[in-house]
C-alpha cells in the first residue's frame, strides 16, 4: 500500500477551494437544469445542453480534480507541486472565470464569443501542467501512476486546445470540420482527461481506501495505451472532416471496461469496507457501465442518454465520493497544523461523519433517478434540476460541516485552557 507523505500535504485551504467550487458549480449546475427545463435535454446539440454540459465537466469534474491533484501528487505519489498559494490562486481563477464565461457564451451566444472563455481555460492547463508534470518526471517510483497522471493532464490539454479550436470557428476565426471535431473534443476531455485520471488514481485510492486489490499493471497499462490510440486516431480522422463508428464503439468498449472491472474488484476484495466511499464507487461504476452500454447503442437519444449517466449521474458520483473523504483528511491536517503535538485530535470519520456522507449519496441516488426520467420524459427536467441542486448542495454543507467541527474544537480547547 501506498505510504502518505503528509508533511508534503500544501495549506489544506489550497485543495478546499477548488473542492468547495466544485459543488457550487454541481448547484449551479442544477439550477440551469431547474430554469431551461426539457430544452436542456432536448439535444446534445442546443446552447442550454451545451451549457449545461461544460458546467458539469468544468465546474464539476474540473475544480474536482484540480483540486485532488494539488492535495494527491505530494501526498501520494511524491511529486513535488510548484508555485505555493499564489499559483493555486491563479490556477483556481483561470478555470473558473473561463468555465463561467463559456457558460455564459454557449447559453447566450448574443451576450460574448465564446473563444474568451476557452483562452482562460487553455491557460488553466497549461499552467496546471507547468506546475505538476516537472514534479511528476522528477519523482522517483510508481511509474505507472505517474505516467497515468501524466497523460490525463496532457489529454486535458489537448481536450482544452480543441474546445478552443471550435469556439474560434463559430467565432468565424477560421473553418474546421465542427461536428467530428466536437466528438474528438468531447473524447479526449471525458475520457483522456476524467476518466483516464480516474482510472491511475484509483490504483492508490481503491485499495487504501476501499481494500481493493489494485488492478495488474499490465493490464492497466494496455487499457492506458488502446485509450489514446484511440483519441489519437479519432483526432486524425475528425481534422479531415471524416468520423468513424467503429471509434465510438472502441470508447464504448474501454468505459465498460473500467466500469465492470472496477465492480468486479470490488465484489471480489475479501475485505471489502462497507463505507460510503465504497458505495459512491459502486453506483458510479453502474452508471458508467450503462453509459457504455449506451453509446454502443448508438443512436442520439442514445448518445443523449450517455451523456446524462457519465456526466451528471457516474463521473460526479466517483468525484463527490473522494471530496468527502479528501475533505475530512483537510480537516485534519488543518487541526494538526494549528493545535500541534501533545493534543488528541478527533479521527476523520468524526470531522466528517458517515451520517452526513450516507445522505449525500442518498440524495445524489434520487437526482439520478429524476435525471433518467427527465431524459425519457422532458417535462421532469425541472424536477431533475431541483433534485440536482439539493445532492450538490448537501455536498457542500458536508464539506462546510468539517471547517465548522475543526473550528468547535479549537474554540473548546481555547475555553479549556
Amino acid at each position: 500500500m501506498t505510504r502518505l507523505a503528509m508533511q508534503q500535504a500544501p495549506t489544506p485551504a489550497t485543495p478546499r477551494r477548488f473542492l468547495l467550487s466544485a459543488s457550487l458549480w454541481g448547484a449551479l449546475a442544477g439550477l440551469l437544469l431547474a430554469f431551461d427545463g426539457g430544452a436542456a435535454l432536448a439535444s446534445r446539440w442546443g446552447g442550454a445542453t451545451l451549457a449545461l454540459v461544460h458546467a458539469l465537466a468544468l465546474g464539476v469534474l474540473g475544480n474536482a480534480m484540480f483540486g485532488s491533484l494539488l492535495q494527491f501528487l505530494p501526498v501520494a505519489a511524491g511529486a513535488r507541486v510548484r508555485g505555493g498559494r499564489p499559483a493555486a490562486w491563479l490556477l483556481h481563477a483561470l478555470l473558473n472565470a473561463g468555465a463561467l464565461l463559456l457558460v455564459l457564451a454557449l447559453r447566450q451566444p448574443a451576450l460574448l464569443p465564446p473563444h474568451w472563455g476557452g483562452l482562460l481555460l487553455v491557460a488553466a492547463f497549461l499552467l496546471l501542467a507547468a506546475l505538476v508534470l516537472p514534479g511528476l518526471v522528477g519523482a522517483a517510483g510508481q511509474v505507472l501512476l505517474r505516467w497515468g497522471i501524466g497523460c490525463a493532464i496532457a489529454g486535458g490539454l489537448v481536450a482544452a486546445l480543441l474546445g478552443l479550436s471550435l469556439a474560434l470557428a463559430v467565432a468565424g476565426v477560421w473553418r474546421v470540420p465542427l461536428l467530428p471535431l466536437t466528438d474528438a473534443h468531447a473524447g479526449w476531455g471525458v475520457l483522456g482527461w476524467v476518466l483516464a485520471l480516474l482510472v491511475a488514481v484509483a490504483r492508490v485510492v481503491m485499495p487504501m481506501f476501499q481494500g481493493v486489490a489494485a488492478m495488474p499493471a499490465r493490464l492497466q497499462a494496455g487499457w492506458q495505451l488502446a485509450l489514446y490510440a484511440l483519441l489519437l486516431a479519432a483526432l486524425a480522422i475528425a481534422l479531415r472532416g471524416a468520423s468513424v463508428p467503429a471509434l465510438r464503439m472502441g470508447a464504448g468498449l474501454l468505459v465498460l471496461a473500467v466500469a465492470l472491472g472496477g465492480l468486479l474488484a470490488q465484489l471480489r476484495a475479501p475485505k471489502l469496507r462497507r463505507a460510503p466511499l465504497t458505495y459512491f464507487w459502486m453506483a458510479g461504476f453502474v452508471a458508467l457501465a450503462a453509459a457504455a452500454c449506451a453509446l454502443l447503442a448508438g443512436g442520439e437519444d442514445n448518445l443523449l442518454l450517455a451523456g446524462v449517466l457519465a456526466l451528471a449521474i457516474g463521473l460526479p458520483l466517483l468525484v463527490t465520493g473522494m471530496q468527502l473523504e479528501i475533505s475530512a483528511f483537510l480537516g485534519w491536517i488543518d487541526l494538526q497544523r494549528d493545535c500541534g503535538r501533545g493534543v488528541r485530535l478527533p479521527g476523520v470519520q468524526l470531522l466528517l461523519p458517515a451520517r452526513d456522507k450516507v445522505i449525500v449519496l442518498a440524495l445524489h441516488g434520487l437526482s439520478a433517478m429524476a435525471l433518467l426520467a427527465a431524459t425519457a420524459h422532458p417535462a421532469l427536467a425541472r424536477l431533475a434540476g431541483v433534485a440536482l441542486l439539493l445532492a450538490h448542495a448537501a455536498g457542500f454543507a458536508a464539506l462546510c460541516g468539517v471547517d465548522w467541527r475543526r473550528i468547535r474544537f479549537i474554540r473548546g480547547l481555547k475555553e479549556q485552557g
